[in-house]
């Protein structure tokens, strides 16, 4: 670990809030910053920043002693703003200059920031992907996180700042409030409705439980610095999405299927399936958590927030 306090942005959301009960609980030192308050979990400070607002972060930074940044605050999907393309690149981009300026110029000693897969969109094969695959993303969204992470390379290029991307797959998990086909069949599951898939083998989906993501953000925290720049976080699956409903079938008793198909569901990019060595090598990457038993968890996640 650093020697400051270890800051995480996007707090409210659903890979920094679960990262930040977690560091709370094994007793780090954590600020915990979102645009809106929230309570934070005991052993952590809660403080309401925007990430559009420069000289707030660089304030902060500066007068907490930061030692880490886990920048996780972002746009987190092509299903959030949708509609509204400059606020994605306004979030995602200069939120991503603003974290790295406030970064160099209070000398954190480690920035982690939370990127994505797809940014790597449709390849040109289906072998494993690694970080050098070409950034192929087409869409706003893939688009404003290739944008972020050459924000990120520069300032780690040209200004030694010590930064690092994680790519993630899909995240699924408790506190995942956007939707995604493992919310979508959990629904269906509880109401008895038939869900339509994907004609099969239209697209492969990958997944990790957000209880992964953050154990490879912790991997990184106190790893020695790599002198690799990105790193792929996966689940270690890549599954048609009849696939998924057959692992998802004994923990979701409700789960029926649709006599029609729907439209292909391409959000992972029309690619292989992540190569996590890197990551593995660097700081001990490796799933732990099971498909279906991501998907169980995540199920009474639901049933318990809605009081069933």
């Amino acid at each position: 670990m650093t020697s400051g306090p270890i800051l995480v942005t996007g707090a409210a959301g659903l890979i920094g809030g679960r990262l930040v009960s977690r560091l709370a609980a094994e007793g780090a030192d954590v600020i915990a910053t979102d645009r809106r308050a929230a309570e934070a979990p005991p052993g952590a400070r809660w403080v309401v920043v925007d990430l559009m607002d420069a000289p707030a972060l660089m304030a902060l930074m500066r007068d907490a002693r930061v030692g880490a940044v886990v920048h996780a605050g972002a746009i987190s999907g092509p299903m959030v703003a949708a509609g509204n393309p400059h606020q994605v690149m306004s979030v995602n981009v200069a939120g991503a200059l603003n974290i790295a300026e406030a970064a160099l110029r209070t000398g954190v000693e480690r920035l982690i920031a939370l990127s994505s897969a797809g940014v790597y969109g449709a390849q040109a094969t289906l072998d494993p992907v690694g970080e050098e695959a070409p950034l192929n993303a087409t869409d706003i969204y893939g688009a404003s996180k290739i944008a972020a992470e050459a924000v990120f390379r520069a300032y780690r290029h040209d200004h030694g700042l010590p930064v690092i991307a994680l790519r993630p797959s899909s995240v699924y998990g408790p506190g995942r409030m956007t939707a995604c086909f493992i919310r979508d069949m959990i629904d269906h599951a509880r109401r008895g409705d038939p869900l339509a898939l994907a004609p099969d083998g239209a697209c492969r989906r990958q997944f990790v439980h957000v209880d992964d993501v953050v154990a490879a953000i912790l991997g990184t925290l106190n790893a020695p610095r790599s002198d690799h720049f990105a790193f792929n976080v996966s689940g270690g699956t890549w599954l048609s999405e009849q696939e998924i409903v057959a692992r998802a079938t004994p923990v979701l008793p409700g789960l029926r299927i649709a006599s029609t198909a729907a439209a292909a569901r391409c959000l992972d990019g029309e690619m292989g399936p992540l190569d996590t060595d890197r990551a593995r090598a660097a700081f001990g990457f490796s799933p732990s958590i099971p498909l279906a038993e991501g998907i169980a968890a995540y199920a009474a996640a639901i049933r318990h927030c809605e009081g069933e």
